[in-house]
């Protein structure tokens, strides 16, 4: 084999080009730039400003590296609310402190090989109960495209909260232009996902303003009652 500095520099690198290098038994390998690409994205080596790698699973509890629904469930972003998550990352190492830091935040959740696959949630707990090595999140959808995938990788990380410059707020019917039939004497839900108990004004169809009875079942959504029939339009900040 020539010496390694009288190869010529390639100039233009692609995924494909190799390197060469041993394996952990001590064999001579080639590796591709992609492969290893791949490893860094999947392994938790590499820490960017605190994002968690998963492997989505779907037994009934989450493995070392691996996270799930309740009862092994496959879902669409958009009608998640619990997510279990190991302790023990895809590095091995516990980050169950790390994970009960995320309660109060919002997340994105992006696939590792395809960032147009991706949600972001309001979290609105975390727990772990006595003997449990993983942690759950209980949490609220506020946006995203696609589905988890089985044995997909996904990263997750945490959004910079809102300023009160960039406040955000919540408009429903969520064309912001119709209005909606509400029962009288019947609760209606509104999930609006701010993560915060917010303010309530709601317009009936011929533009006044009007009341009813608002009861927040959490940061993420309440329900609204009036007593009678009402075709009104809710604005959430």
């Amino acid at each position: 084999m020539a010496r390694i500095n009288t190869y010529s520099q390639d100039a233009s690198v692609t995924k494909n080009d190799k390197l060469i290098g041993s394996d952990s038994g001590g064999d001579t390998r080639n590796f591709s730039l992609e492969s290893i690409a791949d490893f860094l994205n999947t392994s938790s080596l590499i820490n960017i400003n605190g994002q968690l790698v998963y492997q989505f699973k779907t037994q009934s509890f989450p493995n070392d590296g691996e996270f799930n629904l309740p009862n092994g469930a496959t879902s669409s972003f958009s009608t998640i609310t619990q997510f279990l998550i190991s302790h023990i990352n895809s590095n091995d190492q516990n980050i169950k402190d790390y994970l009960n830091y995320f309660e109060g935040l919002n997340i994105m959740i992006t696939q590792t090989d395809n960032p147009n696959t991706f949600a972001t949630y309001a979290i609105e707990t975390v727990s772990s109960n006595v003997g449990e090595n993983y942690a759950t999140f209980e949490v609220g959808f506020i946006e995203g495209s696609g589905s988890l995938i089985v044995d997909n990788h996904y990263a997750i990380s945490y959004l910079a909260a809102s300023t009160a410059t960039d406040d955000k707020n919540f408009v429903f019917p969520i064309d912001g232009v119709s209005f909606h039939s509400f029962s009288g004497g019947s609760p209606f839900t509104i999930t609006h996902s701010l993560n915060k108990y917010p303010s309530v004004t709601i317009m009936d169809s011929a533009g006044s303003e009007i009341y009813g009875d608002i009861q927040h079942i959490n940061k993420n959504s309440f329900n609204i009652t009036f007593n009678t029939n009402q075709s009104a339009r809710v604005f959430v900040n």
